[in-house]
């Protein structure tokens, strides 16, 4: 079970959150400093320090807490009998997210530290992927990997199609590139 935060930390961590968002959408993250959140959240230094170590670890933080919005406003619905609906129904959500928030997305892209920000988004969404696969299992879904590995390679392909969409200035329409990804997971 969770704990359960105090109301000024939570409004602490929402701040710094909304203020790290706000920041992204205005420039790349190595030119946003600890100084500039603080302001923008209006918050004491020493108060980002005590609840994280630096930028990057805020940076997790919020990616996490996308991650638990998302699963408590239901994620997405499926049939136990076909997980693969699951896979497709996360594409489909990022994407859309993706969508909705691009400017954060290419200012992630064109950071100098790009590949950092995306080690740490990987690693918080495979995390949470393999949650997802490990409550299958327990569901009686047989699945045919390891949970780990099949988090790594679901959250690797996804990762890397959102860049890859990005980078092609989505091109391809999202519902189609979810059919795709769908059509793909078949043969998995």
């Amino acid at each position: 079970m969770e704990k359960k935060l105090d109301f000024r930390v939570q409004r602490t961590y929402k701040t710094l959150q909304d203020a790290l968002i706000r920041l992204l959408r205005e420039k790349r993250f190595e030119e946003i400093t600890v100084g500039e959140l603080c302001e923008t959240a209006m918050i004491r230094r020493a108060t980002f320090y005590k609840h994280f170590g630096d930028k990057y670890e805020l940076f997790s933080f919020t990616v996490r807490e996308f991650l638990k919005h998302f699963n408590s406003q239901g994620g997405v619905d499926y049939d136990l009998s076909d997980p693969q609906s699951f896979y497709t129904g996360m594409v489909d959500y990022t994407l859309r997210f993706v969508e909705q928030n691009e400017d954060i997305f290419q200012s992630l892209m064109k950071s100098n530290n790009a590949q950092i920000l995306f080690d740490i988004l990987s690693n918080e969404v495979e995390r949470d992927i393999g949650e997802h696969l490990k409550e299958d299992v327990k569901n009686g879904v047989n699945l045919p990997a390891r949970t780990d590995l099949m988090a790594s390679i679901f959250t690797g392909a996804l990762i890397y199609t959102v860049k890859w969409w990005i980078v092609h200035d989505k091109q391809l329409p999202r519902e189609e590139l979810v059919q795709v990804c769908s059509s793909m997971m078949k043969f998995l």
